[in-house]
């Protein structure tokens, strides 16, 4: 059986050295017992879809399993890098045997990032879950939003949205895991403070398959009519104009600082209200604003 040394290379290297597609000199495919593989407790995907694992099992009976899955040795068995699915429908064709390409790390952290950050890039993972890696990434594996963002290879403000929708409840959240809402339906419904508004407004949306674009003007709506709604003393605050113009600038800041952006004016004088969730939240926004250009 091949086995590969990859102790004090560092997990870029881990990375960089497996390629989604291609192999290279470095790397040895074994045959490996699918009775001698056990799940990663570090794996993010927590849904498995019992049709599609059937459909690939129906495809891998005929044509055999085409990528490798990526292995630990640990001690006589191994665990799962990635491939959950390939191997799940493996053995439920029957086959005695997978196509592995094998590792030996003893760095339990080492191995928890390397399992995360590739499933994260390889996987179709639903947003709660990939949220859950960063955030497992970041608190566990005692990684920056920047570093997590450099190592699977996407903005930091992407990984920061998908960060807030575990801000939702958990019932939200379930709606997301299911498919039922998608990222966009979730960050429009973190316009709304109270949890009970965001679960109303999450099943309404379900229910009426409203688009992103319809629920973000709900919330809007029900901003305008409650937190906006009124001012110390009593008086109506202004009313953010239906300005297409206004509209077209929020989009733009909302892009640009991956958060919620609101323009408010009345007659000459008005006010632009950028939101933040936390801390780091914060830095980030100010650290756009303060070195543009």
């Amino acid at each position: 059986m091949a086995r590969k040394s990859v102790l004090g290379k560092g997990i870029n290297a881990l990375i960089s050295e497996y390629p989604e597609s291609t192999q290279d000199d470095h790397q040895q495919i074994a045959q490996i017992n699918v009775e001698d593989i056990e799940p990663n407790p570090y794996q993010p995907r927590t849904e498995f879809d019992e049709e599609q694992i059937t459909a690939l099992s129906r495809s891998i009976a005929e044509k055999g399993v085409m990528q490798p899955v990526l292995l630990n040795r640990a001690g006589h068995a191994y665990q799962l890098i990635t491939g959950e699915r390939r191997w799940r429908a493996a053995r439920l064709a029957g086959l005695e045997t997978i196509p592995a390409v094998v590792y030996e790390i003893d760095s339990r952290q080492e191995l928890m990032e390397m399992t995360l950050i590739e499933n994260i890039q390889r996987e179709d993972l639903n947003p709660i879950e990939e949220a859950e890696g960063y955030r497992t990434l970041i608190d566990t594996c005692f990684l920056t939003q920047e570093t997590v963002a450099q190592r699977v290879g996407k903005d930091r403000s992407t990984i920061t949205n998908l960060m807030r929708l575990l801000q939702l409840p958990t019932q939200v959240q379930d709606y997301l895991r299911q498919g039922k809402l998608t990222m966009g339906h979730g960050r429009a419904l973190l316009g709304l403070e109270e949890n009970r508004e965001q679960l109303a407004l999450a099943q309404r949306c379900i229910d009426a398959g409203m688009s992103v674009r319809e629920i973000e003007r709900a919330v809007k709506t029900n901003l305008g009519g409650s937190r906006h709604g009124r001012k110390k003393g009593g008086r109506p605050s202004p009313t953010p104009p239906s300005d297409p113009m206004l509209s077209s600038f929020e989009e733009q800041l909302q892009l640009r600082f991956g958060t919620a952006v609101n323009i408010r004016q009345a007659h000459s004088k008005g006010r632009i209200e950028i939101e933040f969730y936390g801390d780091s939240d914060l830095e980030r926004i100010l650290e756009l604003l303060l070195h543009e250009g």
